[in-house]
């Protein structure tokens, strides 16, 4: 079975019935209550689950590197010469910003792995919010 009475879904924080929200992904999507959708994009299984999480943990580290990469950018600002102290690539906390933000966009490819990318795409948008 795709998603029988009992089993549920945890989406953005919110417990979900998953026949509910199979019902929910969209019109045509499932015939009637208790049955597989016919679509290979909306089946919900364990790789689905696992794309999405690694999604929204790529994307929170990858706003995290961009936090650190912008600290680094400002501790080196020199108000007076309104110019960096010295190059941005001698800083080891920019390193580990531009580290962290490749290693969270490597996470993002793998994800496209697990999940499709109608579901991976949007879920890195939100950051951008």
């Amino acid at each position: 079975g795709c998603g029988g009475p009992g089993r549920f879904i945890v989406l953005f924080g919110c417990l979900l019935p998953l026949d509910q929200f199979l019902l929910r992904l969209g019109p045509g999507s499932m015939s009637k209550l208790g049955e597989c959708p016919t679509g290979e994009a909306t089946k919900i299984d364990g790789n689905f689950v696992i794309g999405v999480c690694m999604s929204v943990v790529a994307d929170v580290v990858v706003a995290v590197a961009l936090a650190i990469t912008k600290l680094a950018h400002n501790r080196n600002w020199d108000a007076v010469e309104k110019r960096g102290r010295k190059p941005y690539t001698k800083l080891p906390l920019w390193w580990l910003g531009i580290t962290l933000t490749a290693g969270g966009e490597l996470g993002n490819l793998f994800a496209y792995g697990f999940a499709p990318a109608a579901v991976v795409a949007p879920v890195g948008s939100v950051g951008v919010l």
